[in-house]
Parts: structure tokens; C-alpha cells; sequence
């Protein structure tokens, strides 16, 4: 009779927690999938993955707004997936995502100060254009020379000395993907694209390394 007494509130704790293993484990599940609002590292994975791959998403920022939805639906749509826009266990085993955020690399820009990717180095004469008619005349209204969509990661370059499609990282600016061309931007130039006119007269002219990964 003391067995049992003992027994039976065991037994009815074990069941308890084994509950809360299970509802623990499936809000873990739901967690892993990444969808439109979605922020932190492991968006900076996708938007890294996606950028990489050529499903351009702007740069690398942790947010997973407009940009990244349209990215992750183009690339869901050529690996044959269900384009929903919500990147779970299937699109990230796609994009070779892991499950864990330890090794991913930082986005963009190097705030720290710390040693840009390595690569190929070249010295080059920066400048910076927008979307607006001035800048892109008679191209206005037209997308990249490659089909991407000018946004800010996106730059142009003399195909002679960087192709068209690599992804390089500038000095300054962070990555981006050369993926236009200019009348004037000949040789060792290249032109940045910023969201806005004045972001870009800012900028102005500056000499910059820019390596091609």
C-alpha cells in the first residue's frame, strides 16, 4: 500500500513534465521558421545565404522585411518548393542553413573595425549614384545591367576588371554584388548604390579597397 502511494503521484509527475518537454519542444519548432517581422542573427544567415546565391535581398541587416520575403519566394519558387515565403526546415536545408546561429558572419559594413574578407584586393575610385532620373539616365526606370533590382549592395563596374555577378566587399560600404555598368565607370572605378540623391552627393569621391571574395 506505502508503494503505491508513492508510485502513483510519480508516475502522474512524469507524465507532467513529459508535457512540458513536448509543448517546449514544438514552440522550439515553430520558433526554427523565419518569416516576414522576423529579426536577429539567424536572418542575417538567410539574407547572407540568399545574397550569396543570387536571390539579392539588400544588405545583410537582420530584418527580414520586403527584400528578403521577395528573395526567399524567388528561391523557393526555382528549388521547386512551396513558395508560402516562410523559410522552414525544408528551405533551410535548400539554402544550407543550419540550425544554429554560432558561425554566422557579420553583415555589411565593419563597424569594429575589424580585417574586411579575404580576396582579391584592388585599389579603386569610389563614387555613388541612386535610383533617381539624374543618376541613371536614359537607364531610368530600368533594373540592374544583370536583372537585379537597385538597392543599396548593388554597384557598377568595368566588367574588364571585376565580372558581372561577383560579390565583392567594399571598403566602407560593406558587401555587395557587382551587378551594373556605366558609361564613365571605366578601369579601377566603381559606382555605389545609395537609397537616396543625397546619401550619394554625401558620399562623394574616395579612393577604396575593394575586394572581390
Amino acid at each position: 500500500m506505502l508503494n503505491r502511494k508513492f508510485i502513483i503521484p510519480i508516475f502522474i509527475m512524469s507524465l507532467f513534465f513529459t508535457g512540458l518537454f513536448l509543448i517546449k519542444s514544438d514552440d522550439t519548432m515553430a520558433a526554427a521558421n523565419l518569416s516576414w517581422g522576423s529579426q536577429g542573427a539567424e536572418v542575417v544567415q538567410l539574407q547572407t545565404a540568399l545574397n550569396n546565391r543570387g536571390y539579392w535581398c539588400g544588405t545583410a541587416d537582420g530584418i527580414f522585411g520586403a527584400n528578403t520575403y521577395q528573395g526567399v519566394i524567388r528561391f523557393q519558387k526555382d528549388a521547386s518548393l512551396d513558395a508560402d515565403g516562410i523559410v522552414g526546415p525544408e528551405t533551410r536545408q535548400a539554402l544550407g542553413l543550419s540550425s544554429t546561429t554560432a558561425s554566422i558572419p557579420s553583415p555589411g559594413v565593419s563597424r569594429s573595425g575589424s580585417a574586411a574578407p579575404r580576396g582579391k584586393v584592388i585599389t579603386m575610385v569610389a563614387t555613388a549614384y541612386d535610383g533617381c532620373y539624374e543618376c541613371n539616365k536614359p537607364y531610368y526606370g530600368y533594373p540592374s545591367y544583370i536583372g537585379l533590382p537597385l538597392a543599396r549592395g548593388i554597384v557598377a563596374v568595368d566588367p574588364k576588371v571585376i565580372p558581372m555577378g561577383a560579390k565583392i566587399y567594399v571598403e566602407g560600404y560593406g558587401n555587395a554584388i557587382a551587378a551594373d555598368q556605366g558609361g564613365a565607370i571605366k578601369g579601377n572605378r566603381i559606382d555605389l548604390f545609395f537609397d537616396t540623391h543625397q546619401q550619394a552627393l554625401k558620399y562623394g569621391k574616395k579612393t577604396v579597397k575593394v575586394t572581390i571574395l
